[in-house]
């Protein structure tokens, strides 16, 4: 028993002061796919962590939330894990509408953010001037750059003219609509038709009976994991007849690439696991080795870049202060599965990590993720249905 208890005060003494990170994430609802594999790639980064020393000496300590991809629901989650739970920094962040939703709480109580996702320029706006807000994946600004630059390759070598665009009607899909529509016209598009949809719905039949009397070259679509497959069956079912199919969902539905459906549906990513950069191939071989399995979300590996570059922050600051981290984690250079880690300054926020030229264009071509373009990283030619 005396053995039981001191076991017992040891482990307790050992927790006493450490440093813990809450981690919002929608581990159910319309982003959960997004969500577990980020939460995957957390969790792979803290044995990492903690097998190297941890952070001040300590073990570092995660505390799991799920906002449930509800901005409802993230803001109680927020605050109880910055004021009950007392956690030092806050990680997470995938979806736009619960990032948007916690702003206020973040900064009521001056919350230092280590944020993966969220890439609606309302985002940007919302934490604006937060002198604590480090945010890891591009801004749509940078993603629709990248995205830009693909179908003006796909103009020029494919003759695509014509674009229609199918969007969810939250801050992911339809924050800067008119932007994006000026954008493809002075790029010399014609954008034939542009129309809204509910994530989740399902209902894609008088959307997709709207694309097929527009006869576009190119559907693009901006919205969730959920509307992938119903989307697919839908083109499927009216036989709309396209060159190509592509859609910016942060994740795809698991297995989806599987599924005939899916046969040269295009996407855009920050990752994927054949990429043949170093840090990648270790990603991989740590998160095959504790998982079982290997992802083709980019999250997983975002999450594992988001805590090992903020906990290298804090003990090179050599505390918890937030000025000294923050001061800290701006000076990051850290290779990483996507390149180069750095923070520069965004259109409006202070600390912006990765930006267009980390992004990779895919099909799904043969039951897998195929890289199509920029062309040096192609390990397919593109399928292209006109």
């Amino acid at each position: 028993m005396n053995k039981l208890l001191m076991t017992g005060l040891m482990l307790a003494l050992s927790g006493a002061g450490a440093v813990k990170v809450g981690v919002l994430l929608p581990l159910t609802g319309s982003g959960s796919v997004s969500g577990q594999a980020a939460q995957n790639g957390y969790k792979l980064a803290l044995d990492e962590i903690n097998r190297a020393g941890g952070v001040l000496g300590k073990p570092l300590e995660l505390e799991f939330a799920d906002d449930g991809s509800n901005p409802a629901k993230a803001v109680p989650e927020f605050v109880k894990l910055v004021t009950v739970d007392k956690v030092d920094f806050m990680a997470g962040g995938v979806s736009s509408a619960t990032s948007i939703a916690v702003s206020g709480p973040a900064r009521q109580y001056n919350t230092f953010m280590a944020w993966i996702g969220a890439a609606a320029v309302p985002v940007e706006d919302a934490f604006a001037g937060h002198p604590y807000f480090f945010h890891y994946h591009p801004w749509s600004y940078y993603n629709f750059e990248a995205i830009l630059d693909y179908f003006k390759y796909l103009k020029r070598t494919k003759g695509a003219k014509d674009i229609a665009i199918a969007y969810e009607d939250g801050p992911f899909g339809s924050a800067g609509i008119n932007d994006t529509v000026a954008a493809f016209k002075k790029a010399g598009f014609k954008v034939v038709m542009t129309e809204k949809f509910k994530t989740g719905s399902g209902n894609f039949g008088p959307l997709v009976s709207k694309a097929k009397a527009a006869n576009p070259d190119i559907l693009y679509w901006v919205g969730y994991d959920t509307d992938a497959l119903p989307l697919a069956t839908e083109i499927k079912q009216q036989g709309l007849k396209l060159g190509m199919v592509y859609g910016t969902p942060p994740s795809w539905p698991v297995g989806f690439e599987k599924n005939a459906l899916a046969d040269n549906i295009a996407g855009l990513s920050l990752w994927l696991p054949n990429s043949p950069q170093a840090e990648s191939r270790k990603f991989v071989a740590a998160y095959k080795k504790k998982f079982g399995n290997v992802t083709e979300e980019y999250f997983a590996p975002l999450a594992y870049v988001n805590l090992i570059s903020l906990a290298r922050a804090i003990n090179d600051a050599g505390s918890t202060d937030k000025d000294k981290v923050a001061a800290a984690l701006a000076k990051t250079n850290m290779s990483t599965p996507f390149g180069p880690l750095t923070f520069t300054p965004s259109n409006k926020t202070k600390y912006q990590g990765f930006k267009s030229g980390n992004w990779l264009h895919f099909q799904f071509l043969s039951d897998t993720r195929s890289p199509v373009y920029p062309i040096k990283f192609a390990q397919k030619p593109i399928k292209y249905g006109r």
